[in-house]
C-alpha cells in the first residue's frame, strides 16, 4: 500500500512539474529584465502566495503557457518575494498579468481566465492600414490624437518592410499607417518619397521627416514630435515626456494667470529649443516634492528646473536673480553647451573615527571615495524607510566588521539615497532601494550586485570579483 501510495504521489507530482515546465519563475531583478528582454513578447503573472483570485487562474496560466510555449514567453513572479521587482510596475491587485513587448510594459490582461489564449494570440499579429484614399485618411486623421503615416513608392520594398517594423514595435503606443498611392501622397503635398508624416489635434497640427525610413531616426522623430511643444505634465502623460528622450524644463506656477503669462513668455523658447527640451507646466501648490527635487525654493515663483532623465542630472534656475527671457534663455544654452554644473544633494561631511568600519558617504564626496582607484569599494545605496534597506543594515555592518578585522584594504560603505545624490558623472542612477555596487580597484569597473543579501553570498561575490582582497568567513561553532 506505501508503495502504491508513493507511486501515486510520484506521478502526481510529475503530472504537476510538466504542467509549469513552460512558465519560468523570476526571483531577482537581473533575471526578470533578461527575460522581457531578450523575448519579443512576455506575460507575466504577478501574484503572492494565499491568494484565492491566484489560485483560481493557475489552471488556465498554465494551459496558455503550454499551448503557447513556441511563440510566447510566460513568467511569474511572487511579489511577496520580489518586491522590489513588483513595486516598479505599481500593481493595482493580484494576480496581475502584466504583458511586455521588447522589454517595455504595454498592457494588462484583466478579463476571464478563460480568454487568456486568445488574448495573447490577438497582440502577436500586426497588420499596418494601407490607406488607399482621402475620405480613409481624413477619418483616420479625426479618429487617432496622434497618426503617423509613411508615403513610400509602391516599389520602394525595402522602406516598406522598414516601415512595418518600425510600426509593429511602436504599435502599442501610436497608430500607424503606409500609402503607396502617388495621387494620394500629391494631395497632401508630399512631394519627396519616402516622408512620414506625424499628425496630430495639437501645435502645428503635422509634422514632416524627409528621406530613409531609418529605425532610430524615426523613432526619434517621432517621440519628439508625439508631446506639445509646451503643455501640462501629468502622471498620464509622464511617460510621453520621458519617451520623447529629452530633459524635462519644468516651469513652475502657483495660479492661472501665472501660467498664461509664462505659457506666452516660454512659447518662443520652446519652439527654439526643441531638440534639445520638453518644456512642461507644473502647478507648484501641487507638487512641491518636484521644487524640492530639483533644489528650488517653492516661495519663489514663477522658477524653472530642468532633469534629465538619462543622466539624473539636474539643473534649477538660480532664483537670485530675475526671471526674464534673456536669463532664461542664456540658462538653457549654457545647459546646452554644458556650461551649468548640475545641483548634487548632499548632507553635511559626518564626523568619523578610525573604529568606523562602514565609510558613511555623503553627494558631495562620492566620486572621491567611491571611485578611488587605489581601492576596491563595496556600497550599498539605501533609504532609512525601505524595509529591505533594514534589513541589510545589521548584515552590511557584519561585512564592515570582518573587512576590517582582516585588514584587507576593501572599503565597506553606505549612502542615505533619501538624501544625497549619486552624482551624473557616476554613470549610473539609483532606481530601487537598496542599490549595491562593487568599484574596482584600478580600473573602476562597476559591477551590480543583486544575489542573496546574507554575509555569505556578500563575501563570496567579493572573492569573486576582487583582484586584491579575499576574505575569510568567520568559523561557526554549532553547539552539541
Amino acid at each position: 500500500m506505501k508503495l502504491l501510495g508513493l507511486v501515486i504521489s510520484t506521478i502526481l507530482t510529475y503530472a504537476a512539474a510538466a504542467t509549469t515546465t513552460h512558465i519560468l519563475h523570476i526571483d531577482n531583478e537581473s533575471n526578470f529584465l533578461d527575460t522581457i528582454q531578450s523575448h519579443k513578447l512576455v506575460l507575466v503573472n504577478f501574484y503572492v502566495p494565499d491568494c484565492e483570485p491566484c489560485e483560481s487562474i493557475k489552471p488556465e496560466y498554465e494551459k496558455a503557457a503550454e499551448t503557447l510555449a513556441d511563440s510566447v514567453r510566460f513568467a511569474q513572479v511572487n511579489c511577496a518575494e520580489s518586491e522590489s521587482i513588483c513595486s516598479a510596475y505599481r500593481l493595482k491587485g493580484y494576480p496581475t498579468l502584466q504583458l511586455f513587448r521588447r522589454g517595455k510594459a504595454v498592457d494588462v490582461y484583466s478579463e476571464e481566465p478563460k480568454g487568456i489564449v486568445n488574448y495573447v494570440k490577438s497582440q502577436m499579429t500586426f497588420n499596418i492600414a494601407d490607406i488607399k484614399t482621402k475620405a480613409e485618411l481624413e477619418e483616420r486623421k479625426e479618429k487617432e490624437p496622434i497618426l503617423i503615416v509613411a508615403y513610400v513608392s509602391p516599389t520602394d520594398s525595402v522602406s516598406i518592410d522598414q516601415w512595418k517594423s518600425i510600426s509593429e514595435e511602436m504599435m502599442d503606443d501610436f497608430a500607424f499607417a503606409l500609402v503607396t498611392d502617388d495621387t494620394l501622397s500629391a494631395t497632401e503635398n508630399i512631394s519627396t518619397l519616402p516622408t512620414v508624416v506625424l499628425y496630430k489635434h495639437f501645435d502645428h497640427l503635422r509634422d514632416e521627416r524627409k528621406g530613409d525610413c531609418k529605425k532610430q531616426d524615426i523613432m526619434d522623430f517621432i517621440y519628439i514630435n508625439s508631446v506639445p511643444l509646451l503643455g501640462d505634465i501629468t502622471p498620464k502623460n509622464f511617460m510621453d515626456y520621458v519617451d520623447a528622450g529629452r530633459p524635462l524644463a519644468y516651469i513652475f506656477t502657483d495660479s492661472l494667470e501665472m501660467k498664461n503669462q509664462m505659457h506666452e513668455l516660454f512659447l518662443p523658447l520652446a519652439e527654439k529649443y526643441k531638440d534639445e527640451f520638453s518644456f512642461v507646466h507644473l502647478n507648484a501648490s501641487q507638487y512641491p516634492g518636484q521644487l524640492e527635487l530639483l533644489s528650488l525654493d517653492k516661495q519663489i515663483l514663477p522658477t524653472l528646473g530642468i532633469h534629465n532623465f538619462k543622466t539624473g542630472a539636474r539643473y534649477p534656475f538660480d532664483q537670485d536673480v530675475e526671471f526674464t527671457l534673456n536669463r532664461i534663455d542664456q540658462f538653457l544654452s549654457n545647459i546646452v553647451d554644458g556650461g551649468v554644473e548640475p545641483v548634487v544633494k548632499s548632507q553635511a561631511f559626518p564626523q568619523r573615527s578610525p573604529d568606523d568600519t562602514v565609510h558613511v558617504v555623503v553627494g558631495h564626496e562620492f566620486n572621491t571615495v567611491v571611485f578611488d582607484r587605489t581601492k576596491d569599494v563595496f556600497i550599498q545605496i539605501y533609504a532609512p524607510w525601505c524595509r529591505h534597506s533594514q534589513q541589510l543594515a545589521p548584515i552590511w555592518q557584519q561585512l564592515g566588521d570582518l573587512v576590517q578585522s582582516q585588514d584587507s584594504g576593501l572599503v565597506i560603505a553606505k549612502m542615505d539615497g533619501a538624501v544625497n545624490d549619486v552624482p551624473p558623472s557616476a554613470g549610473f542612477q539609483v532606481k530601487s532601494y537598496p542599490t549595491i555596487k562593487f568599484v574596482k580597484a584600478h580600473t573602476n569597473e562597476v559591477v551590480d550586485y543583486d544575489g542573496k543579501r546574507t554575509l555569505e553570498d556578500l563575501v563570496h561575490f567579493v572573492n569573486t570579483h576582487s583582484s586584491t582582497v579575499k576574505l575569510d568567513l568567520p568559523v561557526r561553532h554549532d553547539e552539541l
